[in-house]
């Protein structure tokens, strides 16, 4: 591995990482309840490591970390990850020393004591970080515990039950435990970051009881390839997709929280001094269309919310509104801080996999910013089918071929001192229509749904086996006794 690793040798190529401050300094209180609960992690530093799953050396760690040739590193043993999941990564080209995404995986039994049964469970999350590593890998450490604890307060009888009459059902309970889980890991960051600390995003794809659910905090994103469709399964949350919840929250808490820096009201091109006393267009976070106004010195304040896209920004600072950490970042020569327009509520879906008609080529593609700012959901589910199609390698080879191939999609190559990426039209010239590729780190999974499907189907058919057994016998002991 570390031979083919080392086997191309590259320039060095550059790239800024957007400044984030992180005084010691916080106007936010450390909480200490974690969400009411009981549940106590010792959270702790811990040093840099990649995924378990990959099964790194020490050496081969530091050696995924070339920036010059950004090796594509997989599993050294495909069986490590369920159903033989796909996986691929990729490092950055000099953002950042260490690559700041993580990932995990993980499968278990709930035990359901109250019914004496076990209800199987699987579990996948991709992090993002920014400004470090430490958070994404404390997510990575812990997330999944939490979310199981959670899962573990749901009364058996409910958790089970998917009556649509009944007005709470066991995938609302399960949708809030995630939901709960995900506010307890950002605190459970905040006491470990002592007010500092960068942060992360956070995708996290949970099989239990037949269903899927996808819960997205952040730009990472998950998609679902079926067939010849695919739809994304959790939504980017960028300051221009969450605008007006961030604007909201800053026209009705202006002073407490904006400081006399920044102003919520949105204008249809920001105003300059020289228009002061001229009616300009602008609209307040509650509209959807727009209205005059006379400019006035109030309104030259820097905006809350600037740019558009990937090139929002709250406070001019941070491109990301959802996920973990990020509890000491101040707005940049204010002093102002961010952390209250930001927050760690994921948005959770949930498919039942049996109206799917899934086939074992139906996936989910997870994946990092670092391949969505470059491939498209179309452009990624056509690389999926496409090394899915052939019937050989054994399909377990082929996720991992599909995850290393989009992950070469979105780091193409090094042409000079640019990464490139490949043209869509294959006809043109390379060296002149070359695509910019991501300077970012790339992290692809790629999780098949037949498998879990299968393997819920028997597990209803257990159970069912087991509970007639279980009252055939208790009719006999019954009949029995009263002989």
């Amino acid at each position: 591995m570390l031979n083919r690793f080392k086997s191309v040798l590259m320039n060095a190529v550059g790239a800024s990482e957007l400044g984030l401050q992180y005084p010691n300094d916080s106007d936010n209180d450390v909480m200490i309840d974690y969400v009411n609960s009981n549940f106590s992690i010792e959270v702790e530093n811990k040093p840099y490591s990649r995924p378990s799953f990959l099964g790194l050396t020490a050496e081969e760690t530091q050696v995924s970390a070339d920036h010059r040739v950004r090796p594509i590193i997989v599993p050294r043993d495909l069986s490590r990850l369920p159903w033989c999941a796909g996986y691929a990564e990729c490092i950055n080209a000099g953002k950042s020393v260490w690559n700041e995404d993580q990932a995990s995986a993980t499968r278990g039994d709930l035990k359901l004591p109250d019914m004496n049964i076990t209800l199987p469970y699987v579990m996948f999350s991709i992090f993002d970080g920014h400004a470090g590593y430490q958070v994404a890998l404390t997510a990575r450490l812990h997330l999944h515990r939490i979310i199981l604890e959670r899962l573990m307060a749901i009364p058996s009888n409910v958790l089970l039950n998917e009556d649509e009459e009944e007005f709470v059902k066991g995938r609302d309970l399960v949708t809030g435990a995630i939901e709960l889980a995900y506010r307890q890991m950002d605190q459970m960051v905040e006491a470990q970051a002592q007010n500092g600390g960068g942060g992360c995003t956070a995708i996290t794809i949970l099989f239990l009881n037949g269903r899927l659910y996808a819960a997205g905090a952040g730009d990472s994103r998950a998609i679902l390839v079926l067939g010849e469709s695919q739809r994304a399964l959790t939504r980017d949350h960028t300051p221009d997709s969450e605008s007006n919840r961030v604007r909201a929250l800053g026209f009705l808490r202006s002073h407490e929280l904006l400081k006399g820096h920044f102003t919520p009201l949105e204008f249809k091109k920001r105003p300059i001094k020289k228009e002061l006393g001229t009616m300009v267009l602008y609209r307040e976070p509650y509209m959807t269309g727009w209205a005059y106004k006379t400019l006035s010195h109030l309104d030259l304040k820097l905006p809350l919310i600037s740019g558009h896209g990937k090139r929002s920004r709250v406070m001019g600072t941070i491109g990301v509104t959802r996920g973990f950490g990020d509890h000491g970042l101040k707005a940049a020569n204010t002093g102002v801080s961010i952390k209250p327009f930001l927050s760690s509520q994921p948005e959770v879906q949930s498919l039942n996999l049996e109206d799917c008609n899934l086939t074992e080529r139906d996936c989910i593609i997870i994946a990092t910013d670092g391949l969505w700012d470059v491939v498209s959901d179309k452009t990624a589910a056509t690389i999926l089918r496409k090394t899915l199609a052939p019937d050989t390698p054994s399909l377990e080879y082929r996720l991992t071929m599909a995850a290393q191939e989009l992950v070469q999609a979105a780091r193409g190559r090094l042409m000079g001192r640019v990464w490139v990426g490949k043209p869509e039209d294959s006809n043109e010239n390379e060296d002149k229509y070359a695509p910019m590729a991501s300077v970012d780190d790339i992290s692809v999974m790629v999780v098949p749904l037949y498998p879990y499907l299968c393997e819920h189907r028997q597990w209803l058919k257990t159970n069912q086996q087991e509970r007639k057994y279980s009252t055939d016998s208790s009719h006999i002991s019954i009949s029995n006794s009263m002989q």
